[in-house]
């Protein structure tokens, strides 16, 4: 399955994506489906059509981190240790989102005492993506930590920009989880265009 595992929906106030504008997008980009993160707002939404994984956005002190597949949001504003621990209490999936971004509130890996899930090792919207993906993907494979790619769409256009290709035994969202868990992952993708980040900055308007 080809699966985009960082896209936000307008209920994040920095994004503009519709529910209604997922499937369509989700077909333009060849996807199986994605997982939905908003910024501390868990996603509880569903669509016939496609798989839609239930995420979050959580604002550590230390950056970033997502959680899959939880039944409750979790705090904003706890370490990114605490973070995991909580996401893994409640039988969920974390990943550290865009690590060692230098432009946004990013978790730089090495901190961490309580390993996560996986480490996002391709985001879209990285600025140095060729130094960040890099120091992740090291990080992630000294560690031996599953890999995962994501657009971080805030704009329709971008979706699957980046994704992760997950062998899972069915069309699940507790199958794609375990696949996560175990690193049945391939992440792919890449870098926005300066017409992708021309097009978000528009939306503000």
């Amino acid at each position: 399955m080809k699966l985009d595992l960082h896209v936000h929906t307008n209920k994040s106030s920095d994004a503009h994506i519709r529910l209604d504008e997922l499937v369509p997008n989700i077909q333009r980009a060849g996807l199986d489906g994605l997982a939905i993160t908003d910024h501390n707002i868990l996603s509880t939404d569903t669509l016939e059509e496609t798989i839609v994984i239930p995420g979050i956005e959580i604002s550590s002190r230390d950056g970033h981190m997502i959680g899959l597949g939880i039944p409750r949001p979790i705090p904003r504003g706890l370490s990114a240790n605490q973070t995991i621990r909580e996401i893994r209490n409640m039988g969920g999936v974390s990943i550290v989102a865009h690590p060692y971004d230098m432009f946004r509130s990013a978790i730089k890996p090495d901190i961490l005492t309580t390993m996560p899930d996986a480490i996002e090792v391709i985001n879209s919207a990285s600025i140095l993506h060729s130094v960040t993906w890099k120091r992740a993907r090291t990080f992630a494979e000294e560690k031996q930590l599953p890999q995962t790619a994501g657009s971080d769409s805030h704009i329709p256009e971008t979706i699957g920009k980046a994704f992760t290709t997950i062998e899972c035994e069915s069309k699940t969202i507790a199958s794609v989880l375990d696949a996560i868990r175990n690193g049945a992952t391939t992440p792919d993708g890449q870098a926005y265009s300066l017409g992708d980040r021309l097009r978000k900055l528009a939306r503000r308007d």
